[in-house]
């Protein structure tokens, strides 16, 4: 059953911003060093080349959609181009001398806070080490073999990765945190199927898809039925039980891709994605089914839940969503008074 928006797709904004600011941070410190210690840029050409590549790629990571879509493509071109720039910047300064070697600590915290993954941050910990035996064989009378510039390297690279990593441990427990509350503003406290605002965005995203595309889909409203006899007979713990019971009977009946949801009380709401009206009868009537097949256990009785059940479909039965519930409820209120006996 499909659910809400993963949590973590809703700090890639932040990512992105928090990437912008270190690759503007790398250009500033770069046009600084020409600015104040031109002495200091042995190659300049190299070094102005570096500041260019890394614009370039800050304009065209943000302005042409193709480097803008899926977010992990662009912010993988941002490391990289700041991986890129602050390597020819150090060659242009001095190799493994260059005091801008520690910007390297800038693409392994840009990794963590787009990506918030630990693995991450060692994989990029391993290409910069790479990259700095690079930088280290391009360095005159460097021994990349002798211990010296394994410690060398080591004292620059420890301390970056150890933040990036506090970093990524970070961003993990705020992305857990944030999927929590989203969970709670999305779900029904007692069945955890959705909640009907929840549905409703649902449901409307997957009616501008069905118009776009022609695709049919299927609203079913199933009610359980006599459940404020049992609230009044056997307690409302019992009634909640049955509540539970029957959204596990309707989640087993469903395809991954519909939506389950709460309506309130004792009725429920499912969206079947791309269903005719003999499909959406058929899954109805698998509802109906299972969620007779099983009992729930009550003081030692065992309960077996009825429900009735309504569907209506698009764009057969009306064009509207709402519509479609109102038509669905509908459906539902007949099928409950053909079945209930005659008094």
């Amino acid at each position: 059953m499909r659910s809400a928006q993963p949590a973590a797709a809703q700090t890639q904004g932040f990512a992105a911003r928090a990437l912008l600011c270190l690759e503007l941070l790398t250009l500033a410190i770069g046009a600084l060093q020409f600015a104040f210690v031109p002495d200091s840029v042995e190659r300049p050409l190299l070094a102005a080349t570096a500041l260019g590549l890394l614009t370039v790629s800050i304009l065209f990571s943000r302005v042409v959609p193709a480097f803008q879509r899926p977010i992990a493509r662009q912010h993988c071109i941002d490391i990289a181009a700041l991986i890129v720039c602050i390597t020819l910047f150090a060659v242009a300064t001095g190799s493994a001398h260059s005091f801008l070697v520690p910007l390297y600590l800038i693409p392994l915290v840009g990794a963590s806070l787009a990506f918030g993954r630990w693995w991450v941050v060692l994989l990029l910990t391993t290409v910069i080490a790479a990259v700095g035996f690079l930088l280290g064989a391009l360095t005159p009378q460097m021994d990349i073999a002798g211990p010296e510039f394994g410690v060398q390297l080591l004292s620059v690279l420890a301390p970056g990765a150890a933040v990036a990593l506090i970093i990524a441990a970070l961003i993990e427990q705020m992305n857990s945190a944030v999927q929590r509350i989203s969970d709670l503003a999305s779900t029904d406290a007692l069945t955890g199927l959705l909640n009907l605002r929840s549905f409703e965005e649902i449901l409307q995203q997957e009616h501008r898809k069905a118009e776009r595309f022609g695709r049919p889909y299927t609203i079913v409203v199933v009610d359980v039925d006599n459940l404020a006899h049992i609230n009044e007979t056997m307690g409302h713990e019992a009634g909640s039980q049955i509540l539970g019971a029957v959204a596990a009977a309707i989640t087993r009946s469903i395809r991954t891709s519909d939506v389950a949801a709460r309506l309130g009380g004792d009725e429920f709401v499912v969206l079947l994605t791309e269903a005719d009206t003999a499909m959406g009868g058929a899954i109805a009537t698998r509802i109906r089914n299972n969620v007779y097949a099983g009992t729930v256990s009550v003081a030692n009785r065992l309960i077996r839940a009825n429900v009735n059940v309504g569907t209506a479909n698009f764009p057969e039965d009306h064009l509207y969503p709402k519509e479609l519930m109102i038509l669905a409820d509908q459906n539902m209120q007949q099928d409950r008074a053909l079945r209930r006996p005659p008094e």
